[in-house]
């Protein structure tokens, strides 16, 4: 089975092609073209490459944030067409979930994926490594003020960080944590289209349930500056 991801919370957009659990081709792209400029072409080229139709594909993934709303809409919407028109089943994956998936740990550490939330925030979530070495969430996706990690973490225990986060934020939060902060390698800390995908393969293969493409929706943590503004515009008119 050959997977179609895609990865567009952050600036740098990727698509990746995973067959069986490994992936086969992945492209990432920093640049100043919007995501909806450039996602479909990058898709085409990849299969291109390596030969493959819109036949050889049997799952989409994509990830449904936190992050940048414009860039998970684009994403979310590009996949969903795609899921219609060639009618295949569609999995959203979290996009804390993939990247806390880069780290292979002990049993019992936790696992802390920081990302940019701007506002001087970071959206993040808490994992433990359970006996399987699979990664359980034992906390709700959040967004949080740097300063405020310490105080997420467990007492006297320490964490593993990775993520964008910590290109702005890595001095305050080892100043909170101490020597209970231990991080990751900055290669593993980018998003990666083939997590996604990796990660959603996985998914499919413990229940086969496809997501709702109708319905599935961006996980925003926090309102958008429209929706923020609403209540007070509405209490404008109400007022007129």
């Amino acid at each position: 089975m050959v997977t179609l991801s895609i990865e567009t919370s952050d600036c740098v957009g990727g698509v990746a092609l995973i067959r069986d659990g490994r992936p086969v081709a992945e492209v990432g792209l920093a640049s100043k073209e919007t995501h909806s400029r450039r996602l479909i072409v990058i898709i085409k080229w990849l299969m291109q490459r390596l030969g493959l139709d819109w036949s050889d594909l049997g799952l989409l993934a994509v990830s449904l944030g936190p992050g940048s709303f414009t860039g998970l809409r684009i994403g979310l919407s590009t996949a969903k067409g795609l899921a219609f028109a060639l009618g295949l089943p569609l999995i959203g994956v979290p996009t804390l979930d993939a990247l806390a998936s880069h780290v292979i740990a002990c049993k019992g550490d936790f696992v802390c994926p920081v990302l940019d939330a701007r506002k001087s925030q970071v959206y993040t979530a808490l994992y433990q490594i359970r006996t399987s070495g699979e990664l359980e969430k034992i906390s709700p996706y959040q967004v949080i003020f740097p300063e405020e990690l310490a105080a997420f973490v467990p007492y006297g225990q320490k964490v593993l960080l990775l993520g964008g986060g910590l290109l702005l934020y890595q001095d305050i939060f080892v100043r909170g944590l101490g020597d209970r902060a231990v991080i990751v390698p900055s290669h593993m800390s980018h998003l990666r289209a083939a997590s996604v995908g990796i990660l959603a393969e996985l998914m499919w293969q413990k229940d086969s349930k496809p997501d709702d493409f109708k319905t599935l929706k961006p996980i925003y943590v926090r309102p958008s500056e429209a929706e923020a503004k609403k209540p007070a515009l509405q209490e404008q008119e109400s007022i007129l």
